[in-house]
């Protein structure tokens, strides 16, 4: 009997025996299947541990508070984004332009399709008084991704295709442009839930084209060459997010 249908049955959940670090990764499946379920304010951690089936001991011996279980799925989550779009990116033959945009191309997709998942986040993000938890969820992506970020450009700088003189303050650059989105995602996300698709869609999109023209100037590419933008997965996740 599952540690839920224990608790849903009236009686206590087993203990599980597991390696600190599969415990570490049990404790944050069950966190990620509450808060996409029920969102962040309807969970706490008394539900977290009753879904894990661990003590109090086990929880705390590797989370102090309930925003550390953010950081670890927004984490996870990042994670598995990279996953698909690094697949799509190893799949690509050319050079590293070329690569570069399936792997933006697939990020796009991939976050499109999740768009019940993404609607957690945006959530937790753009609520009024959740500056402090933002900050966390764009810190944690941001971890996640610098390192392949960083290796795609010096791919790119290696075979001649960027033209970069500081690799990591151009990583860093480019990854401090989330941090100056929020305004716009609060815009976009408002807009949709008021029904309005299609204008929510065209101030995403604004956005991140002058951002993929700041990139191409970033990597010393000629306008255009960065295929951030993609209006079709944008209105999707809107849409799923949106509820529509």
């Amino acid at each position: 009997m599952s540690a839920k249908v224990a608790t849903e049955a009236g009686h206590a959940p087993k203990r599980m025996r597991m390696a600190p670090d599969a415990r570490r990764v049990h404790i944050l499946g069950a966190a990620q299947r509450l808060f996409f379920a029920r969102g962040w304010d309807n969970v706490t951690i008394a539900d977290v541990l009753n879904e894990a089936g661990i003590s109090k001991g086990g929880f705390y011996h590797h989370f102090a508070a309930k925003e550390d279980l953010l950081d670890g799925v927004v984490e996870r989550f990042t994670t598995e984004a990279l996953a698909a779009a690094q697949a799509a990116r190893d799949a690509t033959s050319g050079d590293a332009l070329k690569r570069f945009n399936a792997f933006l191309a697939e990020s796009n997709r991939w976050k499109a399709e999740q768009g019940p998942k993404m609607k957690f986040f945006i959530d937790v993000m753009l609520r009024p008084g959740n500056d402090v938890l933002f900050g966390r969820i764009t810190a944690a992506a941001n971890a996640a991704a610098m390192p392949v970020l960083m290796e795609m450009i010096s791919q790119g700088v290696e075979e001649g295709v960027f033209d970069v003189s500081d690799i990591g303050l151009v990583g860093e650059t480019i990854m401090a442009m989330s941090q100056g989105r929020r305004a716009v995602l609060e815009e976009a996300f408002r807009l949709a839930e008021a029904g309005d698709l299609d204008q929510a869609t065209e101030r995403l999109t604004h956005r991140m084209v002058a951002e993929g023209e700041l990139i191409d100037r970033l990597l010393g590419l000629p306008q255009g060459s960065v295929m951030l933008s993609n209006p079709t997965e944008y209105r999707l996740m809107l849409r799923a997010v949106a509820g529509d």
